[in-house]
């Protein structure tokens, strides 16, 4: 009776010790989880040219793989921003081609031209709306954008950034 009380006590143990190393394991999936969604802000901000000026965010969301992913960043603009693209149009974005954190030739954008959009950039998967599982208003107010006037984008190397003026947003999307 002894061996059997003496054999539970040390699965009793064994257990427990289980238990703390389970939980240590969770703790750090959180914490490394927590890590990526904090610098995921500023990597996506660094992709923005640094005239375009943006106030908190909106959404970012997406899918990746080992090399490549795609998914959408979206901010909202600064009111100076809005105003100034109010006031001068298409003008307001002339200097917007390189992104803010990058100098590389990948992060440039080409010329900025003004909307409404001729090929849909939504369903071809440039812009990659379906890779950020948006909310379905939020989905609608970007694309009724893309197809009324009023709205600037320029494409780049697997990506797309567009300014919707009206809406008060900046949509960075990227597929690769």
């Amino acid at each position: 009776m002894a061996a059997v009380l003496s054999l539970m006590t040390v699965v009793g143990q064994v257990l427990n010790v289980l238990r703390v190393v389970v939980l240590l394991k969770l703790w750090l999936i959180l914490l490394l989880y927590i890590a990526y969604k904090m610098s995921e802000r500023p990597f996506m901000l660094r992709a923005l040219p640094a005239a375009v000026e943006v106030q908190g965010v909106e959404w970012i969301a997406g899918e990746s793989g080992l090399r490549e992913g795609c998914g959408v960043a979206i901010f909202r603009l600064a009111p100076s921003m809005q105003q100034h693209l109010q006031a001068r149009g298409l003008t307001a974005l002339d200097g917007a081609r390189q992104a803010r954190g990058y100098s590389e030739d990948y992060y440039h954008y080409q010329a900025w031209q003004a909307t409404p959009v001729l090929n849909n950039l939504a369903s071809d998967g440039w812009l990659a709306l379906s890779c950020a599982d948006l909310p379905q208003d939020l989905e609608q107010r970007i694309n009724n954008a893309l197809a009324q006037p009023g709205s600037y984008f320029a494409g780049k190397d697997e990506g797309v950034l567009l300014v919707l003026p009206a809406e008060g947003l900046a949509v960075y999307g990227y597929n690769g």
